[in-house]
């Protein structure tokens, strides 16, 4: 057991500051959910919105497969809350603590075994609030950790969680109320989660949580019995052997093999729902037993905000078992109405222009996280719908999303036409389209978005100081014209090198490549970027105009192909007389240009 702690010791300290980070943000908040379900479930599904933000932020360095549990569990809770179904919110807010839970409590005991005190101790409170075990336990804890009794330590939890998961079955198994029943296998199920890879539990599994809580579920209420049974017989097994170490110590070889999986949900399907509540009126009568409780359901109200979402999508989704899937998935999202759709809609296209506000500043890797928080949010709210009416559109969205929120360089034009296609999605529900232009952009966009278009503007700005060097190298000699034309040729190629800095910029600035955050400055050098930078290309336009006026108009007097009152001076009178005398006589045979002569006619490339 001591190998098995080395060999994960060091990566379990490095998970221990972000699980606890994230456990003292989810807990809390999931509690104001659990207390607001009632009384204002608007602001409790703007919590469980916020949960949901918070934990993929910061869940980079969770394993997996406990993050894809508790955003599973997160998106469970959602639907409870749209389904006013306490019971299963409950159910889902106890998986959700019983898997930061088990993060917490591997983190404690690698901490203990790598010698780290300082984040044991402060692991362990949290592993304690996540179980909801007593606080008495801490003192224990403490007092064996001082010994580093490492083992003995272990055997304190594990009995301890044996006798827990023991006591929630039997009182599951006492309970007339398949609700109660349901959240005491629960919280049965949650407290395995926590301490699943210990060999002392083997006879244990999540399947068997999961089997059992089904058949409540479906209202078989005799299978759930029968395998309520079983678990108690399992539950008192795994105490039983946490309550005599020796029968562990005489078999060491599995207490040193690592879990595999980490253990969360990859035995078992989704938990099932909660059995329906019955209607609040008859909780003055005495409890009866129902034999199939979950088939006793309240008749809806008139206003209930599922038909009345129904109703609104029988309109545009002519298939009614299409209606109805389109509907639970909208409600799990807390869209009640098409209204709701439409400003979820708005609120979608809002946080489209914070990300654009914060690639404008530079702020790239805040614009990406806002960017995923969009495309989830448009994914779970905007996208069943769309995908009723125009599925092509919907997954045409969904990947330029996807792409976006990846993509190294994003510039405000790839904003607009994300807002397009967002506008595109609005449209849909009244039969109209921004047209073929705006497909094409989008797929321009799927096409260069990234690292293509980013290596086209590098390698712009990058070939624009060739053709600079050539002119320098042929007429930067003394011709002073030839000088402003150049500083034209320059003016002009700038915004590309411009550009293709900008691109480094973004580059390097990336955690992904370059991780030098303060490279980050280069991108507002990008005239796609902001207002400054397209000022800036104005002015040198005008720059342009200005030094290539000067240059051409110089070199085109040289040549003699202007006439300047310069030239009109030094020829002076005798050149009107000797040209009005070969007109009289007829001696020449053709009249010369007046402003070609000996004084006027010189070398390309000397001074006028």
């Amino acid at each position: 057991m001591k190998r098995w702690f080395a060999v994960f010791a060091l990566m379990s300290l490095a998970w221990a500051a972000p699980v606890m980070t994230l456990y003292d943000q989810l807990a809390p908040t999931l509690d104001q959910v659990r207390t607001l379900q009632n009384n204002n479930p608007a602001r409790a599904l703007e919590l469980l919105a916020k949960a949901e933000d918070d934990f993929r932020k910061g869940a980079g360095d969770l394993a997996p497969v406990l993050r894809d549990g508790v955003l599973q569990s997160l998106a469970d809770a959602r639907q409870a809350l749209a389904r006013r179904s306490s019971a299963d919110l409950e159910a889902r807010v106890q998986i959700v603590k019983a898997i930061l839970g088990k993060a917490l409590y591997d983190n404690y005991f690698s901490a203990l075994a790598a010698g780290n005190n300082a984040d044991a101790n402060q692991l362990l409170p949290r592993v304690l609030s996540a179980a909801a075990l007593p606080n008495s336990l801490q003192a224990q804890a403490q007092t064996l950790a001082a010994a580093n009794n490492l083992d003995g330590l272990r055997n304190l939890f594990e009995r301890t969680f044996a006798q827990g998961i023991t006591n929630a079955l039997r009182r599951a198994q006492a309970q007339t109320s398949a609700v109660q029943a349901y959240l005491e296998t629960t919280r049965a199920y949650a407290l395995y989660l926590i301490v699943q890879d210990s060999p002392r539990a083997r006879g244990l599994s999540a399947k068997g949580f999961i089997d059992a809580l089904s058949k409540l579920s479906s209202g078989n209420l005799n299978a759930f019995k029968n395998d309520l049974q079983g678990l108690i017989n399992q539950a008192q097994n795994f105490l039983q052997a946490a309550a005599s170490p020796q029968s562990q110590r005489s078999n060491p070889s599995t207490a040193q093999n690592p879990p595999t999986s980490g253990g969360v949900r990859l035995q078992a399907p989704r938990t099932p729902p909660a059995p329906v509540e019955v209607a609040p009126t008859r909780a003055t009568q005495p409890p009866t037993p129902l034999p199939r409780p979950v088939q006793v359901t309240p008749p809806p109200p008139a206003n209930d905000p599922y038909q009345q979402l129904l109703g609104d999508l029988r309109f545009l989704v002519k298939d009614p078992r299409k209606a109805e899937q389109i509907a639970d998935v909208l409600t799990g999202a807390g869209i009640y109405s098409i209204d709701d759709w439409k400003r979820a809609l708005l609120e979608v296209r809002g946080r489209l222009l914070e990300a654009q506000a914060q690639a404008q500043s530079g702020q790239s890797e805040a614009a990406q996280r806002t960017l995923a928080q969009v495309s989830a949010r448009y994914k779970s709210a905007i996208q069943p719908l769309i995908e009723a009416l125009r599925p092509e559109l919907a997954q045409r969205t969904s990947r330029v999303f996807a792409l976006a929120e990846n993509a190294v360089g994003l510039r405000t034009s790839d904003f607009n036409v994300l807002s397009g296609e967002l506008l595109e999605n609005s449209l849909a529900l009244e039969g109209k389209s921004l047209g073929g232009f705006h497909a094409a952009q989008v797929w321009l966009l799927q096409t260069i978005l990234g690292i293509p278009r980013a290596f086209l503007f590098i390698l712009a700005g990058m070939l624009a100081f060739f053709p600079l060097y050539l002119i320098n190298l042929t007429f930067g000699g003394r011709n002073l014209y030839w000088r402003f034309l150049g500083l034209a040729f320059f003016f002009l190629l700038l915004p590309a090198m411009m550009e293709g800095l900008s691109y480094i910029g973004s580059i390097l600035s990336d955690p992904r490549y370059g991780r030098l955050a303060f490279f980050g400055f280069l991108t507002h050098l990008s005239i796609q970027q902001n207002l400054v930078a397209q000022l800036f290309w104005g002015l040198t336009v005008f720059l342009v105009i200005l030094f290539a006026t000067i240059g051409l108009r110089g070199i085109a007097a040289q040549f003699g192909l202007l006439q300047t009152q310069r030239t009109l001076l030094r020829q002076g009178p005798s050149v009107s007389q000797s040209a009005a005398a070969a007109g009289a006589t007829g001696l020449a045979s053709s009249k010369p240009h007046p402003g070609l002569t000996s004084e006027t006619t010189v070398e390309w490339d000397e001074e006028f």
